[in-house]
This record gives structure tokens, sequence and C-alpha cells, in this order.
């Protein structure tokens, strides 16, 4: 068995498919971790003093002609609007110049937590005065969960790491992202689709019936193989991705606190008419980021083998490679996007294995969210994943074992 393992490893190594896909799986972590860079570089520019007495001072002018048009009108209600606007401005910039001459206060980060908490606050309450709706109800239920963190740093004196902060923490978390919206479960479709389908040619089919070894072990050899190599092709510059960016960034974050797996139950809100997705009291467990990655890393190796084990399977059924890899992205895409956007398949997106591709948002449960599904949770996820890839590899083995061979 160990030396069918090895023979198909080469005879994967030596196709240049495997390291066209490898090379633009590079290339996308290359771009994510710029992105993630100049993400953090950018708003850097935009909260800094510098910028911020700039856009005050370019709204000075405005507000200034809009105080000379009111008082030709001679409409008080609107000059002392504007003049209050006018005051707001220049204490603006004059706080702003204090900074650039005195530097940001040690403790400066507790205000400005403590303004976080008052506008969320704010914002909750705007939702439950105005009603909750069908296209606000995700908001309400994500920014009741970022007031209850925000209060949890506040109660443990931890000061905020900001999502858009260039670490290795975030450059993760983008990067799952992005494979949550189809481009994992693509890549794999596009590498393994032909697999076994590839290898359908007479010389090949005339191979396995003369020689000793099993059709099973064979297929068995080709999908270990096949699932060593997409794992090593992902999870490794992945890890190596987080390693250059942690190296190139200044800010320690693995101990930083993240609330995980959190569970929600729908119930009827009578004011809104709707049914609301509620948090489970006492249900979620704070993490540090270290332990969220490992986590979620492992959770991602889980999806990588499931969509290996349904896109080997599909490999199985047809003898051209064309058509296995046609059906393999067009069905992985189509179950993936559906799965947001046709509410009759959300309903169900549980079972569907396409749905777990985001593993961060699955163990920060804003997968839950997204979906408005509150059985999207990570025992769930483990148990359709399993179930999933021994169906998919048990079909696979079935039918490459039990069809007739014709050459």
């Amino acid at each position: 068995m160990l030396t069918l393992i090895k023979n198909e490893l080469i005879k994967i190594l030596k196709r240049p498919k495997t390291w066209i896909v490898f090379a633009l799986f590079l290339a996308f972590i290359g771009i994510t971790a710029y992105g993630t860079w100049s993400g953090d570089k950018n708003m850097r520019e935009w909260i800094s003093p510098e910028y911020q007495i700039k856009q005050a001072e370019e709204q000075l002018v405005y507000v200034r002609n809009d105080i000379k048009r009111a008082e030709a009108d001679g409409d008080e209600n609107w000059i002392n609007g504007s003049k209050q606007i006018e005051q707001s401005l220049l204490k603006q910039i004059d706080d702003n110049k204090k900074i650039i001459e005195n530097g940001i206060e040690e403790d400066a980060w507790k205000k400005q937590l403590d303004d976080k908490i008052k506008n969320l606050e704010i914002i909750i309450k705007e939702y439950e005065d105005t009603g909750i709706n069908e296209w606000n109800k995700v908001y309400y239920a994500q920014d009741k969960q970022t007031l209850e963190d925000y209060k949890y740093l506040k109660a443990n004196n931890i000061a905020p790491i900001e999502n858009w902060e260039y670490n290795e923490y975030s450059f993760y978390n983008n990067l799952s992202q992005f494979f949550g919206l189809g481009l994992l479960i693509a890549g794999i479709a596009v590498f393994m689709s032909d697999i076994v389908s590839g290898e359908c040619t007479p010389a090949t089919l005339k191979f396995l019936l003369i020689q000793p070894v099993k059709r099973g072990k064979i297929l068995f050899s080709k999908f270990i193989a096949a699932v060593i190599t997409v794992l090593s092709l992902i999870l490794i510059p992945q890890l190596a991705g987080m390693a250059i960016v942690n190296v190139t960034s200044n800010i320690e974050a693995s101990d930083y606190p993240i609330r995980i797996e959190q569970q929600y139950e729908k119930k009827f809100d009578q004011s809104s008419q709707q049914m609301m997705m509620e948090q489970v009291p006492d249900t979620s467990t704070m993490v540090t980021n270290k332990e969220f990655a490992l986590k979620s890393i492992g959770y991602q190796t889980l999806f990588i083998l499931t969509a290996c084990s349904v896109v080997f399977m599909i490999s199985t059924l047809f003898k051209s490679s064309m058509i296995s890899m046609a059906v393999s992205v067009i069905l992985t895409i189509f179950l993936t996007i559906g799965g947001q956007a046709i509410t009759t398949i959300s309903s169900y997106s549980h079972l569907l294995f396409t749905t777990y591709a985001d593993s961060v948002s699955l163990l920060n449960s804003n997968l839950a969210l997204a979906y408005n599904n509150p059985n999207l949770t990570t025992t769930t996820a483990i148990a359709c994943m399993l179930i999933t890839t021994i169906v998919a590899y048990i079909i696979a083995h079935f039918n490459f074992t039990k069809k007739d061979i014709l050459i």
C-alpha cells in the first residue's frame, strides 16, 4: 500500500496542473497579505490626527458657507445648527492639534472603548425603536455580540485590537473569509476532478485487469495521495504566510481574547413580527487568538478532507476528465452561492458541507448569523463533514470496484 501511495504522489507531483494550482494559491496568499497590510496602512492614515484636521478644515469651508446663506435668508434655526457644527469641528481640530503636540495618552484606548460601547448601545436602541426587519436583523444580532465583546474587554482591562490591524490572525481571518466565497472548494475541484477520470484510458484500464493488486487498494492509494498533496499545498503555505506576517508586524495578538461557539436560537419577536436570532446564554467561551487559529485550522483540515472525498467521488463517476471537472466546479460553486442566496437552500445549509469552507466564521458564530440558521454549530459541522466524507468515499469505492471495465 505504501508503495502504491508513493507512486501516486510521484504521479501527482509530476502533473503541471499541480504546480499551476499551487502557484495560483501562493499568489492569492500574497495578495491577501498585501491587502491586509494595505488596509492597515490606509486606516492608520484615516484615523491620524493630521488627516482628521484636514477633513475638519474641509468641512468648515462648507459649514461657514452654509452660515452665510442662512444669515442671508434670516433662518435662525439654520444659523444655530450650522454654528453648532462649526464649534464641534473647531473643537475637533483643537483636540487633534493637542494630540500632535503631546502625543496620545497611555489610557486613551479606555475612553475610545467607552465611546464604542456608547455608540453601539445607541445603534442597537435605534434598531429596536425603528423596528427589526429582514434587512437589519443580522446586523442587529452582530452588533449585540460585538457589544458584549467590548464590555468583556472593558471589564478585564484589555486594550482592543481592531480587525483591520495588520497581524497574522487578521491575515488568516481574511484568507478564511475569501475561502468561504468558494475559492477553496473551486481550487480543490479543479485540482482533483481528473484524479480518476483522467486515467480512464484503454492502456490504464487494461493494466487494472491484469495486475494482482485489488482495485480498492488502487483507489484508496489515489485518495490518500491526493489528500496529502492538497493538505500540503494549502496548509503549509498558509502557515508560512502567517509566520511571515507575524515577523513583519509589530502587534502581539496571540493572547488577545476572542469569543467562540456562541449558540443561537430563533424566537418570534412581537414588535417586529420577525423570527429573530437570540443568543443562548452561557454557551460561548473565550479563547486566545492562538487557540482560535489552531481550532480553525483543524476545522479547515476536516473541510478539505470532505471536499477531496466529494470531488474524488465525482471523478469516479465519469470517464471524461472534462465532464468530471465541469460537474465538480459547477456543483460545488452552486451549493456555496446558493446556500446563501436561495432561501430554500439556506434553510438546509447546515446539511451542506460547502457551507463550512470559512472555518473562522464557523468558529466565531458569524456563519450562523450570516445564514440566519441557528443549526450552524461546530458540532453540526463535524457531523455533516464526517458523514459526507464517508458516504462520498463509499460511493466512489463501490462505483470503481464493482462497475465493468470495458476496453
